[in-house]
């Protein structure tokens, strides 16, 4: 649903004019005798109210330029748009919405009577005035959000009335979580591109309040709670490899990488010569280590394959490639000192990278209310066991190692001791290229390790 309000701009032009549905205007059409009439949206109407579809957004007619001695009162649903101007929707707009004003009431006061048209008039009205909340970016520089720069996110919400009370109820529930610090509020931060400054880029937090004792809380938004998360990860290989910048970590991946080619190609029938003479065509350590930098080279050896029947895309090369890698990564983490170095790019992926330190904030699920009363706000119950399980220390610590795989699928497990824990650590590796592989290095993720 559209802004409504009379103070409504866009790029700084004044258009209080809107659209209104087809029943509506008839209806005016047929009541003043004017084939098409404009609406412009006003705070009180002038003369006769010849139209009320129980609403509360009043509309003084107007033929062409001449305002009319009649006006209507109608409901939001009968409102179409703009005049003049298309739609600007997004598909972040409805989170976008809610997660900014759950810290603009905050230091904002609105009475919960007539909240939603006050602030949608304010947004347009007070231009570019600041609202009070902090926008930092990836680079660390924070601006302040205006209310024309609110104006723009609320018009691009499809459901922004539903969105500016879930907004308000996340004010009310913050504020009571906040009572037990003891604190008034200093600054808050709405956080879609960056974090406030020394707090971490991977913290999750949506929304961040400073206190006045500069400690900060962080409110993640979520319209419902979900399932707690384990540690998880979803990257390239090379890249997860690289990630802690251990050459010797990252250059074994790329060895065994190049290797298992090697074994897929020792399985292809010696009397398949055009396929073998092809790839002896091709030296695969010169193939960058990306997932679709080899898509030329790889599609020219599909169609040597095609010749001689062969299907280079899955049994008669990709899966052989793909198991041997497998089989080599499970080999590689059978060492302690590598399954450490593993488990701790596991937590740099889900937490944080262990080797920078930052200013601590901790986080909540800021779970929205669409009708009347508080949010919800939850403790995020992270499993401190699987939290020090990744960020382990001393590979010592790793011990009774296994590999287990049943070397046909793209699935295998790691499965080892922790102290006195035994962890179950799923792992997949396999091509995600459109199309068809495309590139040597493949694509590992885990849905999230798993205490026994």
């Amino acid at each position: 649903m559209v802004t409504v309000s009379p103070y409504y701009k866009q790029k700084n032009v004044l258009n209080p004019f809107y659209t209104v549905v087809k029943a509506v205007n008839d209806k005016v059409m047929k009541t003043v005798g004017v084939k098409d009439p404009l609406y412009k949206n006003v705070d009180n109407g002038k003369g006769k109210n010849i139209l009320d579809t129980r609403g509360k957004f009043i509309f003084q007619i107007y033929d062409g330029t001449t305002e009319l001695k009649q006006f209507i009162t109608i409901r939001k649903s009968d409102i179409v748009g703009h005049l003049g101007m298309k739609g600007r929707k997004d598909t972040t707009a409805s989170s976008n919405v809610n997660e900014i004003l759950s810290v603009f009431f905050l230091i904002n006061k609105y009475k919960p009577d007539g909240f939603v048209k006050k602030v949608e008039d304010d947004s347009c009205k007070l231009g570019n005035k600041a609202t009070g909340v902090l926008n930092p970016d990836k680079q660390g520089l924070v601006s302040s959000v205006t209310y024309h720069q609110l104006c723009e996110l609320i018009d691009k919400d499809e459901t922004a009335e539903r969105d500016i009370i879930i907004g308000y109820n996340n004010a009310i529930a913050i504020k009571n979580d906040l009572k037990g610090e003891n604190q008034t509020i200093k600054k808050v931060y709405w956080c879609p591109r960056g974090k406030p400054p020394g707090v971490s880029p991977k913290n999750p937090s949506d929304v961040v309040v400073q206190l006045s004792n500069d400690d900060y809380i962080g409110y993640s938004n979520k319209i419902s709670a979900g399932a707690d998360k384990t540690p998880k990860f979803n990257t390239n290989i090379n890249a997860y490899f690289g990630k802690l910048e251990n050459k010797s970590q990252l250059e074994a991946t790329q060895t065994f990488t190049d290797e298992a080619w090697d074994e897929a190609i020792k399985q292809i029938p010696k009397k398949k010569k055009i396929v073998i003479n092809g790839l002896k065509g091709i030296d695969i350590k010169e193939e960058p280590y990306s997932e679709t930098g080899s898509r030329v080279n790889f599609g020219e050896l599909a169609k040597l394959f095609r010749a001689q029947d062969l299907n280079f895309y899955a049994d008669d090369f990709y899966y052989p490639f793909r198991n041997a890698v497998i089989k080599k990564l499970g080999k590689h983490l059978l060492k302690p000192d590598n399954l450490m170095y593993f488990l701790n790019t596991v937590f740099f992926y889900t937490y944080d990278d262990p080797r920078v330190k930052s200013t601590p904030c901790p986080y909540k699920l800021l779970i929205g209310k669409p009708n009347g009363g508080a949010s919800t706000i939850k403790d995020v119950s992270e499993n401190a066991d699987l939290k020090n399980i990744t960020a382990v220390k001393k590979s010592k610590q790793l011990t009774d190692i296994e590999f287990e795989y049943n070397n046909i699928g793209q699935g295998f497990k790691m499965n080892f001791l922790w102290k006195k824990y035994k962890v179950v650590m799923p792992i997949s590796c396999r091509t995600r290229a459109t199309g068809g592989w495309s590139g040597k290095s493949l694509f590992i993720s885990s849905d999230g390790l798993k205490i026994g």
